[in-house]
């Protein structure tokens, strides 16, 4: 397994580019290799970038190009599982830098942590589910700080204790010891994982009861990450993707009843600084069902 961060010169795949990778090889849970470049984007760094992640324009004039960097870390993650901290971001980039290079992505099952801890954790264990609070919570020996390789490294950290939890729960069907907080687990409600794990799922008459809507949002474009992180604070909120086209963000919103939706969404989304306009879709049917398969399976290609 290969756990991967880029740093970049904005948000958006399309219209910014890598100026880090940095990569931690896993063999057995282990960490065996690492790989680390500066990319020189060839375009000026945003200031608000540079105060971010610490990369200037200086540190880069004299680094590759994507071009040279881009086939180094193909190599070095070949035939691996990819892993990363809201991997579509970290993909995105890579995948298009690949475009740009005309180089083939190669197919892989790629690992989503922030999917992943969503799933294993249970509600209140974290305060939310950023890379440094992970990373704090199963004591990371690295600290996230918007440098590649120091946040591959702690995904790696963050990546190991999920996957611990993953093989506890998936043994047992009883509650975990105590938690790091001091509650004990079996006060906690059970996560969708325990639930998956004990061979159970919900009653449908409870599952029919949930009502689901998918929000799409505008948001002014300066202000797309910290929007997304506050919309993701909204508890009846279960995802929030970035995406292209049209619309800036979609969200995903699920509560008990219609009534809900009213105080969740014109209440509380619509007046996170940021949101200009959204459009909300009421889903009807379910077709199929994701749970721990989308941690997964982000850019598994299917037989």
């Amino acid at each position: 397994m290969v756990v991967v961060d880029v740093e970049t010169t904005g948000w958006l795949a399309d219209a910014a580019t890598i100026t880090e990778i940095g990569a931690v090889r896993l063999t057995e849970g282990r960490p065996v290799a690492e790989f680390s470049a500066l990319v020189n984007p060839r375009a000026p760094i945003p200031p608000a970038i540079t105060e971010l992640t610490g990369i200037s324009d200086k540190m880069v004039a004299s680094a590759p190009g994507i071009e040279e960097v881009l086939p180094r870390f193909l190599e070095f993650a070949c035939g691996s599982v990819i892993a990363a901290h809201n991997a579509p971001f970290d993909l995105g980039f890579l995948r298009a830098a690949c475009a740009a290079c005309d180089v083939a992505w190669p197919p892989c099952a790629v690992l989503d942590t922030a999917v992943l801890a969503r799933l294993v954790l249970r509600p209140g264990e974290v305060a939310d589910h950023k890379l440094a609070t992970l990373a704090k919570h199963f004591g990371s020996r690295s600290n996230p700080r918007h440098r590649a390789l120091a946040d591959a490294r702690a995904t790696a950290d963050v990546l190991a204790g999920l996957l611990a939890l993953v093989s506890e729960n998936a043994g047992s069907c009883g509650p975990r010891s105590p938690g790091r907080g001091g509650v004990a687990d079996a006060e906690r409600p059970p996560s969708r994982y325990d639930v998956a794990a004990a061979g159970a799922r919900a009653p449908m008459a409870q599952e029919a009861a949930m009502v689901t809507a998918i929000v799409l949002i505008k948001a002014d474009v300066a202000r797309i990450p910290e929007t997304a992180e506050a919309i993701n604070q909204i508890k009846e909120v279960s995802e929030v993707y970035s995406v292209t086209g049209e619309f800036d963000l979609v969200a995903m919103v699920r509560v008990r009843s219609h009534d809900e939706l009213g105080d969740v969404i014109p209440g509380r989304l619509n007046r996170v600084p940021g949101v200009t306009h959204t459009e909300t879709h009421i889903a009807f049917r379910t077709y199929s069902r994701h749970d721990l398969d989308a941690a997964f399976s982000l850019g598994y290609p299917e037989s």
